[in-house]
């Protein structure tokens, strides 16, 4: 200290110059956060690999719902809309503006509410999502409808929170700037004394920020909008602490001193205590280098802080200190000893008087106070930022006018190690969206078979079964339509058949009548009875066939209407040609023996004629033989069709009662599904293609929750669906797909994994580094125990009231990341007054008992940690204006724990233990100078 004295005035103004160049040389903190302080997953986090998996395949795009609000019926404003979307099309980085009037029904009522005057327009942005706000407010301001615009999307919503979170942090650094003022001007009753720390705690500030964003920049030091707001509130508390409690101790030392050796002893004694907090907090910082979770390790900015700040107090602070003296307290610049405190003084008289009594008292208040600290924690981005801002007000008109988990479904994509499209492959997926779609939690499963969230009836095997049954039936009765027809063939076919017999027999008589009428010729005898009787046999003849040419036109009728069958038309009409054939021998027999009775001079040549009639006789009996033959065989092929249409017609009754039996099988009717090959390979069905399928290789199922996306009941619904999954995978036998799981739901259960299992992993390591560090400066075990677990309770109690006091001002539960920021926080301000006591206890016992010294300590560290508390809870109460919730959240936690910590633990609880452990506090090292105290009694 004195070589820094020495030099004091090089090493402030090289400090100064060199905070005023850092800060104007390094990068803006607020930028950098905002461009790289993405809520950051670590990898294997189900929503992170899901990330990277449409990163590495070119499909990074986000969704945004651009909505639109009429004051009637958007029917009336459908031109006007279509121009808007054409306009927002044409905008740069703009791909995919779906218009709901182009789309199917089903699909239309999920983006338009005609009774609301409502409209969604979702289109896709794939420019850098830094500027995604800008974009948004480019596409609202081309708005040349009537409605009111606003636009909402996940990344939106987070940037908007970011942006909000900057916003907060502007008018932060000015109500902590005024409050430390003020609460100084106040404490010490002096115009300069605030100036103090607000010079020393500006520099390390200036210096400790621009180093954060130069790690930032150049070595991807982790950062969160929310670093610069804890740096800045953080360094001013700290710091504004650590300056009181040394100016404090220098006016103590003025009072017997001059102002250069009352540095001396300042820091000699103060000195040491604050370097042992500051290094303590940096530490503490510095741990959560080692957290997984972004947003923790973001943290780690403050240790950075907190070490510039250290150089300040031991380089700026003693400068002013030689340089203003007493006037440092101006204009009350008599010098006093330091007052005792009137509320810790009696306090802790109370306290050593009664310890066991007191540890009882105030361990068991502690204690039921932290039974009911509540572990539910809230991840809904939307509730922490106000109406006023376009992502959350199109948020809420969505959730007010449209199903809950529209907007933000969990996003399940599936990518079969087997070709994608493909009928067994979509079936599987098919049938995988129908079984999630049972899940109670679960509204609809939109995808590429099910674009409108409802099953298609025609995929269904029990309707493509019930199809088939139809099929069956028709060709059933069309079996039996024929059976009737082949059978009045058949009846037809047996006229046929009598009448050839009758001809058979008309001819035996003209045969014999001619074979008569030529030997009577022959002979000699009168023809003329024989000539009659052939006529007679003729016209007979003719009769019947003509009979049996009218039966075979019914038949040929028949044919005509229902088709040839089996070749049964054409063996008709080769009996057709036969009687054709025997028709023409009949004419010219009837024509011959008609010549040969109109010439009877002609002996000779009425003989040739009836010998030629006779031998046509013959031709006819041979073709009606032929006939006969013909009809036998057409007859025998009907009987055997009949037949086979009998036993068709059992196969197509055997074939319905199958399937019945089919159809009222359970899988049938659970889930079964069959996608044709002629749906998928649709043109029309392009659109759904591109936004459901992913490079022909992985499919999207959007899984619409009935519940809002942001809530704990939503992240379970997850887990439901995600056993689900993997249990349907398993049926199906596509248990080797990789399965991704993203959306809002996917991104808040990962968040609540990761930063559960970091808070305990950063935590119990927080723990250890404590207690080392504690166990090594004051050598002993017991006092870091009581002195951190005094930490902790002091802690889960103020959760319980600030919870409490805030649900009544209607704060719903708190941020997920209050817990771990708030006990982080709290554990890194609270060691430094445990400390600040415990140093002076330490001190005092030089001279003093065990008892005599925490009374002292008591007395003296009083008003300093009375002051400190109250500057810094001014300074986390300036977090409040900033309306930005976890802010509000984690600096009302603070705040009761500091005030709990600084009026009930410090001035009881501790007393109470140091008395009661007595020379047991340092165990297992010996009691800091006994061996001096035992020198001097001896040498007494």
């Amino acid at each position: 200290m004195k070589r820094i004295l020495q030099f004091r005035w090089l090493f402030s103004i090289i400090l100064i110059i060199g905070a005023g160049a850092a800060f104007y040389y390094s990068p803006d903190l607020t930028e950098l956060a905002a461009e790289k302080g993405d809520i950051q997953l670590p990898d294997g986090a189900p929503s992170e690999d899901a990330r990277q998996y449409l990163e590495s395949i070119g499909d990074d795009t986000e969704v945004m719902s651009l909505v639109l609000e009429f004051e009637d019926s958007t029917s009336d404003h459908q031109a006007s809309i279509e121009t808007y979307i054409d306009d927002i099309s044409s905008i740069e980085d703009i791909e995919n503006v779906t218009n709901p009037f182009d789309i199917d029904a089903d699909l239309r009522s999920n983006m338009v509410n005609e009774d609301a005057g409502v409209v969604i327009i979702p289109m896709e942005y794939t420019g850098n999502a830094v500027y995604i706000l800008d974009k948004a407010s480019e596409i609202e301001q081309l708005n040349s409808t009537d409605a009111e615009v606003s636009m909402t999307s996940a990344e939106l919503v987070q940037r908007t929170v970011e942006e909000d979170a900057m916003d907060g942090i502007r008018s932060t650094e000015m109500f902590t700037l005024i409050i430390v003022v003020a609460v100084l001007i106040i404490m010490f009753r002096s115009l300069v004394t605030p100036i103090v720390p607000v010079i020393v705690v500006g520099v390390a500030y200036l210096i400790g920020q621009s180093f954060v964003g130069w790690f930032v920049e150049w070595f991807g030091f982790p950062i969160s909008p929310q670093t610069q707001s804890f740096l800045i509130v953080i360094l001013f508390g700290i710091g504004t602490d650590y300056c009181i409690l040394l100016l404090n101790r220098f006016k103590e030392e003025l009072y017997s001193h001059d102002k250069k050796e009352a540095v001396l002893n300042t820091f000699k004694t103060g000195g040491k205590t604050v370097f042992i907090s500051g290094i303590s907090g940096a530490i503490v910082f510095g741990v959560l280098y080692f957290a997984n979770f972004e947003i923790y390790r973001s943290a780690v900015g403050v240790a950075v802080g907190i070490l510039f700040l250290l150089i300040a107090l031991y380089t700026i602070l003693p400068l002013l200190m030689t340089l203003f003296g007493k006037y440092i307290f101006w204009p009350n610049t008599k010098i006093t000893s330091v007052k005792e405190s009137k509320l810790w003084t009696p306090l802790g008289m109370f306290s050593i008087k009664h310890p066991t009594r007191v540890i009882f008292i105030v361990v068991a208040l502690l204690a039921v106070s932290s039974y009911f600290y509540n572990e539910d924690v809230n991840f809904n981005a939307i509730e922490e930022i106000s109406d006023t801002h376009s992502a959350v007000h199109a948020t809420h008109v969505i959730n007010e006018n449209f199903d809950q988990g529209q907007l933000f479904p969990v996003e399940v994509i599936v990518k079969p190690n087997d070709t994608l499209m493909t009928p067994s492959t979509l079936t599987q997926i098919e049938t995988l969206a129908e079984t999630i779609s049972q899940i109670e939690a679960v509204q609809e499963v939109q995808t590429f078979t099910r674009p409108a969230g409802e099953a298609i009836e025609e995929f269904g095997v029990l309707y493509q079964i019930d199809m088939m049954a139809d099929g069956i039936t028709e060709m059933d009765e069309g079996v039996a339509e024929i059976t009737d027809g082949l059978t009045e063939i058949n009846d037809g076919l047996g006229e046929i058949s009598t009448g050839l017999g009758e001809m058979e027999e008309g001819l035996s008589e003209i045969e014999t009548g001619l074979t008569d009428a030529v030997t009577s010729l022959n002979e000699g005898v009168p023809e003329g009875d024989t000539q009659d009787e052939s006529e007679e046999g003729l016209g007979t003849l003719q009769t019947s066939v003509e009979q049996i040419e009218q039966s075979l036109s019914e038949i040929n009728e028949y044919l005509t209407f229902s088709g040839d069958i089996y070749g049964v038309a054409e063996q008709l009409e080769q009996v057709q040609v036969g009687l054709l054939e025997v028709a023409e021998g009949i004419g010219a027999a009837n024509e011959e023996i008609t010549a040969a009775q109109e010439d009877m001079g002609g002996l000779d040549e009425l003989d040739t004629g009836l010998t030629e009639a006779a031998e046509g006789l013959e031709e006819i009996g041979a073709g009606l033989t032929e006939i006969e033959t013909n009809l036998e065989e057409v007859t025998t092929g009907i009987d055997e069709m009949i037949d086979g249409l009998d036993e068709m017609s059992q196969g197509f009754a055997d074939m319905t009662t199958a399937i019945d039996d089919i159809s009222e099988n359970d899988a049938i009717t659970g889930s079964g599904i069959n996608i044709p090959e002629d749906y998928y390979t649709d043109e029309a069905l392009q659109d759904a293609m591109d936004h459901y399928v992913y490079n022909d290789e992985a499919m999207r199922l959007d899984v619409v929750l009935a519940l809002d996306p942001y809530t704990r009941e939503a992240m379970e619904a997850l887990d439901e669906i995600e056993a689900t999954v993997e249990t349907e995978l398993v049926r199906l036998g596509i248990e080797d797909s990789d399965v991704y799981y993203t959306g809002v739901s996917s991104v808040n259960r990962d968040l609540d994994n990761v930063s559960s299992a970091d808070y305990t992993r950063v935590v119990t390591i927080f723990i250890i580094t404590l207690f080392v560090i504690l166990a090594v400066l004051f050598q002993s075990f017991i006092l870091p125990i009581y002195m951190i677990g005094s930490i902790f309770i002091t802690y889960f109690a103020s959760v319980t009231f600030s919870s409490w006091l805030l649900g009544l001002l209607g704060f719903g539960d708190f941020n997920w990341a209050v817990p771990f920021f708030s006990l982080i926080i709290f554990a890194a301000l609270g060691i430094d007054y445990s400390i600040f006591v415990i140093d002076r206890f330490t001190e005092e016992l030089k001279q003093h008992s065990v008892r005599e010294a925490i009374e002292i300590a008591v007395r003296k560290m009083g008003v300093i940690v009375i002051t400190a508390v109250i500057i810094l809870s001014g300074t986390f109460a300036a977090l409040f204006p900033s309306g930005i919730t976890i802010l509000i959240q984690v600096a009302s936690v603070i705040i009761f724990a500091l005030l709990f910590y600084a009026f009930i633990v410090l001035p009881l609880l501790i007393p109470a233990f140091v008395v009661t452990f007595n020379k047991g506090n340092w165990w297992p090292f010996k009691e800091p100078y006994a061996d001096e105290k035992k020198n001097e009694y001896y040498s007494w």
